[in-house]
């Protein structure tokens, strides 16, 4: 339960694509730390990982950020974005039944959640079945600030896997419109992104 994003992907990553998708990520890193969104490892602890064969991160379990355990398991409004940059500044603008909605990315003390992983050589378990031979991965965000860095990566890896890479969301292009604007800024793709299947509102 909790905002999540969706992607399925082959296999093998082409060694070359790989390296592209992770220089270009690794471009954003300080760009995201300067507007507030650092990034962790796995466990929102220590540094995250970025190397020839896979990327994973976190948001940074001891952000400093409030105590806020109302917004512990949030769900964006249909026009949610940004990063909440104010501490004193409420986020909440509603409620879905699992806990609040959200106006703007947030987190409840603890910007960490779960890990994301990009890996180049997937190893299916036995029991997964390919959709168009492409197996299934999520990484659920809670829309907490780290989120934007999921979005785009998955922007960045979709530019340069195209067809090979399925991206689907609980939200919608709205709610992935600032990593499309900080991927186009930085590095000129990014607004020509897609969910391959968009729900018509971000609602639970």
């Amino acid at each position: 339960m909790g905002y999540t994003h969706y992607w399925y992907r082959p296999t093998v990553i082409n060694q070359t694509a790989f390296n592209r998708i992770v220089a270009d990520f690794r471009r954003l890193v300080p760009v995201l730390e300067a507007v507030g969104i650092p990034l962790a490892g796995y466990d929102g602890r220590g540094s995250l990982s970025l190397t020839d064969e896979a990327i994973r991160f976190n948001g940074v379990a001891k952000c400093g950020h409030p105590e806020d355990h109302a917004v512990a398991i949030a769900w964006p409004t249909a026009t949610a974005a940004g990063v909440r940059t104010n501490p004193l500044a409420d986020p909440k603008a509603g409620r879905w039944f699992a806990g609040a909605e959200i106006q703007t990315r947030a987190c409840e003390g603890d910007c960490s959640h779960e890990t994301f992983a990009l890996i180049r050589t997937y190893t299916p378990k036995t029991w997964e079945t390919p959709e168009k031979g492409l197996y299934f991965e999520f990484c659920k965000t809670a829309f907490k600030p780290y989120d934007v860095a999921v979005t785009a990566a998955l922007v960045i890896a979709k530019h340069y896997l195209g067809d090979r890479l399925t991206v689907r969301s609980d939200g919608t292009l709205t709610h992935w419109q600032d990593a499309m604007m900080l991927c186009q800024i930085e590095l000129n793709y990014g607004l020509g992104f897609g969910l391959d299947e968009e729900a018509e509102e971000a609602t639970p």
